[in-house]
């Protein structure tokens, strides 16, 4: 079977190379995680139960309906010539202090969970080595209260970072700052999740924005940024992972995996990761309908439901999902779960399709105009492709703040540099089209 999957997902990968002319597209990304995903179930170094059929077709339905939907659009959009090069047309500088009011309000939610720490534990650094456990748990059960959401507006700073870097050419103490100040609240928050966001966020708009044709740095430089980039984020990773005390004893876990996790001892966490949510999202499926309990849109409004609740609304939602038990008990179950429980069958083949298609219309749009706010939305479109084997993130209020803080922050960026240029050069904006 490990032979099909690995097949399957290589003609994935090289159709979404194909139709974007790029190896990093979404439809390649998606391929490549979901495909590395069921890859690794095959490998059964945990016994897991086995994934149902109906669920290997949900799970094939929606790959293909993905594709589909970009393939819409592709044929929909009148051909064109290879368009010259292009240019985002923002100002650098309003672009830098777009970045840097993001960044104070993400510090000032770093600062807010620092003392948050400290009431609790005491000593911040020390409580950091000593008591991860401890605050890793009072996270969950939300008994640490700092700013709330602030610290999700780091992120949106990630996104203008990656686009200033890629306009400029360079890295600047302004497009690390967000990238610090992310890495310093996930290792006070004992988490994880979200340095793979500001990664994704950071790395698609740095991707995709067009270099000034002016802006030259030596290649060196660019390599040592994205090293101390990657360093940062991978380091506070490595370190939640080894302090927090994920390396246990799964039920399941076969003597190849317990070799293996002698000398790695988070593997049997990694592992379980990357290859157990499509067996929670079959035992889901298993479930008794009378035990299931969502309501209509239940986890993809999850935020906006919650906000209501607070106004007296019969519609709060749970901050985490329920267990399954694969025999490893997970939480998580592909955004294919969540699609099901809000919309039934007919979510998996119409919100793949959207994705798709807004992703490829948002690239289309980038390669020919690009504009600050379409690279925006097709970040967070990223990052909803990218975990869609693990989470759906629009349960998660952080991705909701941190993806309307960008939104508006480009369209003032891209405001301000239009006036801007408007008062340096006022002939140009008294011109009339002609008639």
């Amino acid at each position: 079977m490990n032979i099909v999957v690995a097949f399957a997902t290589g003609i994935a990968i090289y159709i979404g190379r194909l139709l974007f002319k790029r190896w990093f597209n979404p439809l390649s990304v998606y391929s490549a995680l979901w495909g590395f995903c069921l890859f690794n179930y095959e490998l059964r170094l945990i016994q897991y139960y086995p994934i149902s059929t109906a669920a290997w077709m949900y799970i094939g339905a929606a790959w293909v309906t993905l594709y589909l939907g970009a393939a819409a659009v592709l044929l929909a959009s009148p051909w064109t010539r290879q368009p010259s090069p292009v240019q985002l047309g923002v100002d650098l500088n309003r672009l830098k202090k777009g970045v840097l009011f993001l960044s104070v309000v993400g510090a000032a939610g770093v600062i807010g969970q620092v003392i948050a720490v400290t009431r609790s534990f005491g000593s911040p650094i020390a409580a950091l080595f000593l008591n991860p456990g401890d605050i890793y748990n009072a996270r969950i059960s939300n008994e640490l209260s700092g700013l709330p959401y602030a610290g999700s507006f780091s992120l949106a700073a990630c996104t203008l970072a990656g686009a200033h870097v890629a306009k400029s050419g360079k890295f600047t103490f302004a497009t690390f700052l967000p990238i610090v100040l992310v890495g310093v609240q996930l290792a006070f928050l004992m988490g994880r999740g979200a340095l793979g966001i500001g990664a994704i966020l950071f790395l698609v708009t740095a991707l995709h924005t067009p270099r000034d044709p002016g802006a030259k740095a030596p290649r060196w430089q660019l390599i040592v940024g994205a090293v101390l980039v990657a360093t940062i984020l991978g380091g506070v990773f490595a370190l939640v992972s080894a302090i927090r005390g994920l390396g246990v004893n799964y039920p399941g876990n076969t003597p190849a995996l317990d070799r293996i996790s002698e000398y790695v001892p988070v593997a049997p966490s990694l592992y379980s990761n990357f290859s157990g949510t499509p067996v929670a999202f079959s035992m889901y499926l298993s479930t008794p309908e009378a035990n299931k309990h969502g309501f209509w849109g239940m986890y993809t409004f999850a935020p906006v439901l919650r906000l209501l609740s607070k106004f007296g609304f019969p519609t709060g939602v749970p901050p985490y999902e329920e267990d399954y038990w694969t025999p490893v008990p997970m939480n998580t179950s592909t955004y294919l779960k969540n699609l099901y429980s809000d919309f039934g069958p007919a979510g998996i083949l119409v919100f793949p399709f959207i994705l798709g298609a807004a992703a490829t219309l948002l690239i289309l749009r980038v390669k020919t105009k690009p504009r600050l706010l379409d690279l925006v939305l097709l970040a967070n479109i990223y990052v909803l492709i990218v975990f869609s084997f693990s989470y759906n993130f629009m349960l998660s209020g952080d991705w909701y703040i941190a993806a309307l803080a960008s939104v508006l922050a480009a369209i003032a960026v891209e405001y301000r540099s239009v006036v801007g240029r408007a008062r340096h050069a006022p002939h140009l904006a008294r011109l009339k089209p002609n008639v």
